[in-house]
């Protein structure tokens, strides 16, 4: 499949949906509720966690998850540049707010800041824990069929919002066509797009105009889909079984980690005695 993305760092809708229509593995095969069980838990087990190690068996076990997907190591790699910005950008000041030992001094301007090391952990926890999530999600939604999830959000959310939902998701697709289109428009005129920005200064538009056409052609295509007779209720062609007696050991054994995590974190922190 050719992919028309505008950044390698930012995952591509359309790339993800392929991977999900056409793969064969034996994750795609595995019960969608089973992969939903895995994200919450894994968003449950990032919460309760606060050892490094911990998190990085985590970040692991979503690396073998994705890589059991026969999914693409190095697009994962590019699509990990958002979490770790945005998580850096947040723990940022835990670097030199946090009390601890010194690692290193910055002097500015006569201001002395003093990186900690436990400053450092936080961050790099931080960030463990955001890439163990994500792996965990984008392997899910690279490995479940669009049925799928309609037919899951139908039976989980109330009708009205699971439209809404769907519908936001589709309207990113359109949303991500909007911004191809303009920067290829942009690099054919300007040969990049750092370049372009520094001659144009438009930065801010180019993300003004890419919305602004994606809610216009999303208006069109819903006036399309109101003409055909569109109600405000998805169709579910797709029966979607319950979990095997596999699937049910896998969500029992993760609450059991859960459950152990959990006791250790809130109520003895010393499990020598068990």
């Amino acid at each position: 499949m050719t992919r028309r993305a505008y950044s390698t760092h930012v995952p591509d809708f359309r790339y993800i949906t392929y991977f999900a229509e056409t793969g064969s593995s034996i994750v795609h095969r595995m019960n969608p509720w089973t992969k939903l069980a895995l994200i919450v838990f894994s968003v449950v087990f990032v919460t309760v966690v606060l050892d490094i190690y911990l998190a990085i068996a985590l970040l692991v076990f979503a690396l073998l998850f994705y890589v059991a997907a026969r999914l693409p190591i190095k697009v994962i790699i590019g699509w990990w540049s958002m979490p770790v910005l945005f998580v850096v950008s947040l723990s940022f000041l835990y670097l030199f707010t946090e009390p601890g030992r010194t690692l290193a001094e910055l002097n500015l301007g006569g201001l002395r800041l003093g990186i900690t090391g436990a400053g450092v952990g936080i961050m790099l926890v931080l960030l463990v824990k955001a890439l163990a999530v994500v792996t965990v999600s984008l392997t899910v939604a690279m490995t479940t069929r669009y049925n799928y999830i309609v037919h899951m959000a139908y039976r989980i959310m109330p009708g009205v919002l699971a439209t809404v939902f769907l519908l936001t998701y589709r309207f990113m697709f359109e949303t991500a066509d909007e911004f191809s289109d303009i920067l290829d428009a942009m690099h054919s005129r300007s040969g990049g797009l750092v370049k372009g920005v520094r001659r144009s200064r438009t930065f801010a538009g180019i993300f003004g105009i890419g919305f602004v056409h994606a809610f216009e052609r999303a208006e069109t295509i819903s006036k399309a889909m109101e003409a055909r007779g569109f109600t405000g209720d998805l169709p579910v062609t797709d029966r979607l079984p319950r979990p095997t007696y596999k699937g049910y050991a896998l969500i029992a054994l993760a609450v059991f980690v859960i459950g152990v995590v959990s006791y250790w974190r809130y109520f003895n922190i010393n499990l020598t005695g068990w």
